[in-house]
């Protein structure tokens, strides 16, 4: 790329290319980007006042929040754009509440259309362009299947069965309750009364939802009801005054010293014993009755216009046209040139007996690197972490000028979901700086934890890699709503280039068993191309998949199992990692070698940040944009 690089801007609405192209550097380079140009500094014609187009993305972001509130909670929306009442809402599950969110949804995609037509500058055009490609990718999949849901608690994917093992209602409600509302005075008690009254009949809700997708002809495959039962029967084994949405809630109201406490934590147990039991037991009834009849089979292919709704996944979770059968062959080549690097440090290590998988399964049980299955075991995973988190924390000024004014917290992942849940995920802070970020680990078993593991979970998730990329944007001058939009394939791209990233840093120095963990990481993600792709639309079963994964990573069979169900339920949503890290790597090579001495990492990686997680070809034009101007610093 020459100085001769033209800006491009006004990206259309998806209209997106492929993450493939010829290698240089050992990174892709990427193709020709295929946004539309248009003048930088022109207004569109007849514009609007900047403060009319911000009161435009206001209206539809409140709209958003009225469909979904448990996001606006999520996100700590202030109250002008989640409504009064939000904190004491929960969205209703039926059939007919997905319905008339559908054309809600739509008709917010129409407003957001006409305020770019209108927007006074360029930086409120790329503002709508990117919600406008975010939303309308998240609506193409319910645009071919009436089944399925839109919009969850945490985000805006389409998944296509209402009830998941590892999310959905009877995941992330639970969770946002325990973990996101803040009961600091008598009101915010009230508030979470009121979500409590409010999830039985949502349960209720989703009960509706399951009897008529299966009647569309999308019902779960057997294996996965057969979790959702197990997710039922953990949170309604217990007393109710001990169920975690009253222990939780009993807690944070002696932590505020609220008054009448007690009376209070007393009405939360007979809610839940008298409405969401029996609305989870309903619930259960209708998915034992449903299992009689399930199919085993894994793929969406099944489904009523199941090939076209992957097609439709893939391009909503990687911003990309590419075909099922580009992204499988993909990550065939990924495969084997990330086991020819494992290979080569384990030979260099003495080990050179058996496949890269079973020699890292072998070192998965070597005692140097085992974590008792003990609660002294898991809480000495969670100190590690945190040495893991100082250490990068002390590193990262060396590498990136702008910091997240937001904290980071690292907790277990609770005991009643642990089963079908990620081994680690990340929740977004408060806006308002009320809640930190938080870094979620799996502890159900510390076998899928190695030592030489976990530090680069402990990247990906914290710093540098999601908690930088979410509260740096945070901290932007943006819309709220671009922080809920946010482009699958960016996020988790970052998150995985973040992990290379630490190599770079120096964090596995002298540590070869480290970046082998490293390298398993992302051969994990380049498998998940070669599974995702597999199941969905080559027709493998699921313990086909479980094999291909166990056999080629090397990874503990419950992990191989929990990831593979995960990618069942979430179609395309695991392909975004790798895909998106290779368009970052390729754009960095790219800007190295357009700017050459002058290029400096700490400013790329601000410009990279910065506008959030923008869908990839947005990222694409931003990068080319910045690399075409930039001019360094001057010494202080």
């Amino acid at each position: 790329m020459k100085s001769t690089l033209r800006l491009l801007t006004a990206v259309s609405a998806f209209a997106l290319v492929a993450a493939c192209g010829n290698k240089e550097k050992a990174v892709e380079t990427p193709p020709p980007a295929a946004p539309v140009e248009a003048p930088v500094d022109e207004p569109a014609a007849e514009a609007i006042s900047a403060a009319a187009f911000d009161a435009k993305i206001a209206e539809v972001t409140r709209a958003y929040f009225a469909e979904i509130p448990e996001t606006a909670t999520y996100y700590g929306a202030p109250a002008d754009l989640a409504g009064a009442d939000a904190g004491a809402r929960l969205n209703d599950r039926s059939p007919a509440a997905e319905k008339a969110r559908r054309t809600k949804m739509e008709a917010a995609l129409s407003a957001l259309r006409a305020a770019r037509e209108a927007a006074p500058d360029e930086t409120r055009r790329r503002d709508a362009d990117v919600l406008i490609a975010q939303l309308d990718g998240a609506l193409a999949p319910a645009r071919l299947a009436d089944y399925g849901a839109i919009f969850n608690v945490y985000g805006f994917w389409y998944t296509p069965y209402a009830v998941l093992q590892n999310s959905g209602p009877l995941v992330d409600t639970p969770n946002l309750l325990e973990s996101q509302h803040q009961v600091k005075s008598a009101a915010d008690a009230d508030a979470y009364l009121a979500r409590l009254e409010a999830f039985g009949p949502m349960i209720d809700g989703v009960t509706e939802k399951v009897k008529a997708d299966a009647a569309l002809g999308a019902t779960p495959p057997d294996f996965i009801i057969e979790k959702v039962e197990n997710v039922i029967d953990n949170f309604t084994k217990v007393p109710a005054a001990e169920n975690v949405l009253v222990a939780s809630f009993a807690k944070k109201m002696k932590e505020a010293g609220l008054p009448d406490a007690d009376a209070r934590a007393a009405r939360a147990a007979t809610i839940v014993a008298e409405t969401i039991y029996p609305a989870e037991r309903r619930l259960l009834d209708l998915l034992a009755e449903q299992k009689k009849t399930a199919v085993h089979d894994a793929g969406v292919w099944r489904l009523p216009d199941g090939e076209r709704l992957y097609q439709a996944m893939i391009r909503h979770m990687t911003d990309t046209t590419m075909t099922a059968d580009e992204i499988h062959q993909k990550g065939l080549d990924e495969v084997a040139r990330i086991l020819s690097e494992m290979d080569a440090i384990l030979k260099a290590e003495g080990l050179t007996e058996g496949s890269v998988g079973e020699r890292m399964a072998a070192l998965a049980k070597d005692p140097r690197f085992f974590y008792p299955n003990t609660e002294e075991g898991k809480a000495k995973i969670l100190a590690d972490i945190d040495a893991q988190v100082a250490r990068v924390n002390a590193e990262a000024p060396k590498w990136f000028n702008t910091l997240p004014k937001y904290d980071l917290q690292v907790r277990a992942v609770p005991a009643f979901s642990q089963e079908g849940a990620p081994g680690g995920y990340y929740d977004s802070p408060a806006l308002d700086g009320s809640r930190p970020g938080t870094y979620w680990i799996n502890l159900r078993d510390t076998a899928i934890w190695p030592k030489f593991a976990v530090p680069t979970l402990t990247y990906h998730e914290s710093i540098p890699g999601h908690h930088f990329q979410n509260a740096i944007a945070l901290g932007e001058d943006a819309p709220l709503l671009m922080a809920v939009m946010s482009s699958n394939a960016f996020g988790e791209g970052w998150a995985l280039y973040a992990e290379k990233l630490a190599k770079e840093m120096d964090l596995y120095a002298g540590d070869p068993y480290g970046d082998l963990g490293r390298l398993q990481d992302e051969l994990h993600r380049a498998v998940r191309l070669v599974v995702d792709t597999g199941m969905h639309a080559k027709k493998w079963s699921r313990e086909q998949a479980i094999d291909y994964v166990a056999k080629t990573e090397g990874v503990h069979p419950s992990e191989a199992v929990s990831e593979v169900e995960r990618y069942v339920v979430w179609p395309g949503q695991a392909l975004g990692y790798k895909i998106g890290m290779l368009r970052i790597e390729a754009l960095r090579a790219e800007a190295e070698a357009a700017l050459g001495d002058k290029f400096d990492i700490r400013a790329f990686h601000d410009e990279v940040l910065k506008y959030g997680a923008v869908p990839l070809p947005v990222f694409e034009a931003n990068i080319r944009r910045w690399a075409a101007s930039y001019s360094p610093a001057a010494p202080q």
